[in-house]
């Protein structure tokens, strides 16, 4: 069983819209405490189950592409035991692929390096290879080119997420790169690399504009008495800075979060997780 976790974007920046269609950006991405849980075993028939009903099923994708990079065909059964709340911007599906690929190259021994894992899950998603990294990586290009970063950063924090969700492609469809933050990315890093993060997203506008409670979320959550708010990838979670022991709000679910970080070599361990 394997642990998939989360991610949040600690900062991100829109920076252009690319000839390809996709958006060049910027982002700081940590992994975290909340996440999914994934079995993955050889079987007499090829198997997927999950405790939630998966429209855009990234793990059979990744089933998928690791047989054509390796040419293993044997059958495989897969659980998936669904944790991280869907169109919140935390990547739980991008995640779900990148671990289901890490736990197909453990079952058959490895035929696939690090990078090799990388190059797949890049063709599946943008976000997928963030999760290759150590948990604390800065991502430009689609978000597909990582470098992991081994600075600190405060750890506890919330996400907030509303009742409402909304799918990465229509809030990039609306959002406008020039009229974005100005911003260098360069710049925030170095920043948050000396414990004086600035927290910006460029999505949020395009998501409150799909959604305009969302900004009165972001509102009332500051009436809680959180310091920094921002939203995490494409919405509708929001990350939480400050000291709040209790937030409640209707219609809003509140996690507890922690950062994690794994060794390249193995994968991400997280045991009080499976609650």
């Amino acid at each position: 069983m394997f642990f998939s976790p989360a991610k949040v974007n600690l900062f991100f920046r829109v920076l252009s819209k690319r000839p390809d269609g996709y958006h060049e950006v910027a982002s700081l991405y940590s992994a975290i405490n909340l996440g999914d849980w994934i079995e993955v075993k050889q079987s007499n028939k090829d198997q997927f189950e999950s405790n939630l009903q998966i429209k855009d099923n990234l793990v059979l994708k990744a089933l998928e592409a690791f047989r054509i990079a390796t040419g293993i065909t044997d059958r495989i059964s897969i659980w998936l035991d669904k944790k991280v709340p869907i169109g919140a911007g935390l990547g739980g599906g991008s995640s779900n692929a990148a671990t289901t690929l890490w736990a197909l190259n453990e079952l058959f021994d490895q035929p696939l390096s690090r990078e090799g894992l990388i190059q797949i899950g890049s063709t599946i998603g943008s976000d997928i290879p963030f999760f290759f990294s150590n948990g604390l990586a800065y991502c430009t290009g689609k978000g597909e080119i990582l470098q992991s970063v081994d600075f600190s950063f405060p750890n506890e924090f919330w996400v907030a997420k509303p009742e409402y969700s909304l799918l990465t492609p229509n809030v990039y469809a609306v959002c406008k790169p020039n009229a974005m933050s100005q911003e260098n990315p360069l710049h925030i890093l170095d920043m948050f690399s000396k414990n004086r993060p600035v927290f910006v997203n460029d999505l949020e506008k395009a998501a409150f504009e799909l959604l305009p409670q969302l900004k009165l979320v972001k509102e009332n959550l500051l009436n809680l008495g959180f310091s920094k708010i921002v939203m995490t990838g494409s919405g509708t979670a929001f990350l939480c800075f400050g000291e709040v022991n209790t937030p409640s709000l209707p219609c809003v679910r509140f996690y507890r979060i922690q950062s994690i970080n794994r060794s390249l070599d193995d994968w991400y361990h997280y045991s009080s997780c499976r609650k």
